[in-house]
């Protein structure tokens, strides 16, 4: 039997080695290589899930008008903890398992935060529109006494007698202006012009740079009914992050004098539309200056 087994052994029970291997605590190194194998392979999964998860996070900066400026990238590790830090944050692009996020900070200065504009904004609204002119140049071209661009606009519209009163500190403490012009009036029937004294007041909320505040009123002489109603008007001009200026100008019609109901009708028709076409005329002339010029931010702005 003993020959046999020796002849015969591989088919009688007895286990050859193989080539290469050999015995360690009843296990071959086969076996500890593959089993090696697999637990390597199973943490190159689980470290790839694991990298899957990791949120990468581009912050942008932002402010309440809804401007915003981008920012630098930064990487959190996905948990329970900050996700519930990051619950008010909604993903925007998904991709290859990897979510990116847009975090909402606050930038210096906020236009809508630090610098309100403190007038109630009563009203009709004229005119609502963006400039690509800085705040600070569009100022000095509405607003200031030696403006040559608003002496060209008069005379393109045929207004006499134009004089732009320099800004002084009234009794209330605020910086005032008077100007006067001889405006030419567009109907058939009636007076051909009407003098014009608007006094125009710079609101404290005013801050060079980020935004001008200004209450206009107006007075017309030589017309029906003129000293039956004057013009309420404002003017808000906010500056933007990448220096451009929000306009908003809002206008009422205030009657002074008590006037029967039609008479009343027919002034607040006829001033707003007065009101109306004055201030599409000169965003018109606006955006035609700003296309020959290159309107550049004034110095020390904080843009």
């Amino acid at each position: 039997m003993d020959a046999l087994r020796k002849q015969f052994g591989k088919w009688a029970g007895t286990k050859r080695p193989r080539p290469g291997a050999s015995k360690a605590d009843g296990r071959s190194t086969t076996t500890i290589s593959s089993r090696s194998i697999s637990r390597h392979t199973t943490a190159s999964t689980v470290s790839m899930s694991r990298r899957r998860t990791t949120r990468h996070t581009k912050a942008v900066a932002f402010d309440h008008n809804k401007y915003t400026v981008t920012g630098g990238k930064a990487k959190k590790r996905a948990s329970r903890a900050s996700s519930a830090r990051m619950s008010t944050v909604e993903p925007t692009i998904t991709k290859r398992g990897m979510t990116v996020v847009e975090l909402i900070v606050p930038i210096r200065d906020s236009l809508e935060g630090k610098y309100n504009c403190d007038a109630p904004h009563e009203g009709r609204k004229v005119l609502q529109e963006k400039l690509r002119v800085h705040v600070d140049a569009l100022f000095h071209m509405l607003f200031s006494a030696t403006s040559p661009f608003f002496q060209k606009f008069h005379e393109m519209r045929k207004s006499t007698d134009l004089k732009l009163g320099a800004w002084r500190k009234n009794a209330a403490g605020q910086n005032e202006r008077v100007i006067t012009v001889t405006v030419a009036l567009k109907g058939n029937v009636g007076p051909k012009v009407s003098k014009v004294t608007e006094t125009q007041t710079l609101r404290a909320c005013t801050h060079p740079g980020q935004m001008y505040s200004i209450d206009a009123t107006s007075v017309n002489a030589e017309i029906p009914y003129a000293d039956s109603f004057l013009v309420d008007m404002h003017l808000c001009l906010r500056g933007t992050p990448e220096g451009h200026t929000k306009v908003l100008v809002m206008a009422q019609v205030k009657i002074i004098k008590p006037v029967w109901a039609v008479v009343q009708s027919f002034i607040e028709k006829n001033t707003f539309a007065g009101v109306e076409e004055f201030f599409q005329s000169l965003y018109s002339a606006l955006v035609k200056d700003q296309r020959r010029t290159t309107m550049l931010p004034a110095s020390g702005s904080t843009y």
